[in-house]
């Protein structure tokens, strides 16, 4: 069984689609009825209201209720072809790591919430680098999350299309914790706040049509079960896991364990010119050494700016 984000009483379930056009178009045609109700008001009262000098009132009123019609139509052909292309990203599409390279407020508010202007580098298992520059509405409860500089995304490689995964910008950030629990050797391993074994488990889960909410019950899925455990054992420093069937070899980095007697200091060796990691990478262990005391702050500060100055 692996359990991810503490949570439990949650069932784990395949891609679901939307109510499709006609249903989004009912919804959105209610809810704008409801905010331009006064078109069929005035429809109303002009057929009911036997008064000289009120044909006003029944064009005014038909103008208000085909622009609300209109509108709906709109906001449904907009919220269609957004499903469409999430369903396609789903099938086509990867989960990838984001590092946040530039981070700005644009003062501007949707729905009391922030609008920022991200700058990104996105990267991962079959998702070519490359770097790219949004303005993005960030729900309130994810605004914590920019802190530690790494989002999840779903890409698609072939257009470099990609839409922000905030649950699970979660778990890779360490925001909740996602622990594994296999019943093969009775342990509980917990990958908390670690970005690359997570994104590669978030990449077997949406291979599988499993959502990554709540406790995830895998026994009934031996494929992903199997590569999930793959992962996390390789992770954690278990038995070596499989080869990822959608990218390469998985890696062996530990985090948090000490540097072997004689070598360079924690913070020396993380910003060791020519070292072949990604920035999420050494970012990460760099709070594991600060973490585990080994840095100090100032250490830290100075370590990080390098890190970040290389990229």
């Amino acid at each position: 069984m692996t359990t991810m984000f503490g949570e439990t009483g949650a069932k784990a379930t395949g891609k679901s689609g939307g109510s499709g056009f006609i249903g989004s178009f009912v919804k959105s045609l209610a809810f704008v009825m409801v905010c331009g109700i006064v078109g069929p008001i005035f429809l109303v009262m002009y057929f009911v209201i036997d008064e000289p000098f009120i044909e006003w009132m029944f064009w005014t009123g038909l103008g208000v209720t085909i622009l609300n019609v209109v509108i709906a139509f709109f906001i449904a052909r907009a919220s269609a072809r957004f499903k469409a292309k999430m369903a396609r990203m789903q099938v086509s599409g990867h989960m990838a790591l984001a590092d946040i390279t530039s981070l700005a407020q644009t003062n501007v508010e949707i729905n009391d919430q922030p609008v920022m202007k991200l700058g990104l580098r996105i990267h991962g298992d079959d998702v070519g680098t490359f770097d790219v520059e949004i303005r993005k509405t960030v729900p309130i409860v994810a605004q914590a999350m920019l802190h530690r500089r790494v989002l999840a995304v779903l890409v698609d490689p072939a257009t470099k299309e990609f839409e922000i995964d905030w649950q699970a910008t979660g778990m890779v950030t360490g925001s909740v914790p996602a622990q594994f629990t296999s019943t093969e050797d009775g342990r509980t391993y917990d990958l908390t706040g670690q970005p690359e074994p997570l994104i590669r488990i978030l990449e077997v889960l949406r291979k599988y049509g499993v959502a990554n909410s709540g406790t995830i019950d895998l026994r009934a899925n031996p494929h992903a079960r199997a590569e999930v455990m793959g992962i996390v054992r390789r992770y954690s420093g278990g038995a070596p896991g499989p080869v990822s069937p959608y990218g390469a070899q998985f890696g062996t980095q530990q985090y948090g364990t000490p540097a072997p007697a004689g070598s360079p200091s924690g913070a020396a060796s993380l910003i060791k010119p020519g070292t072949p990691k990604s920035l999420t990478d050494r970012l990460n262990e760099l709070d594991a050494l600060f973490s585990s005391g080994r840095i100090d702050a100032a250490e830290y500060q100075q370590a990080r700016q390098r890190v970040l100055g290389e990229f």
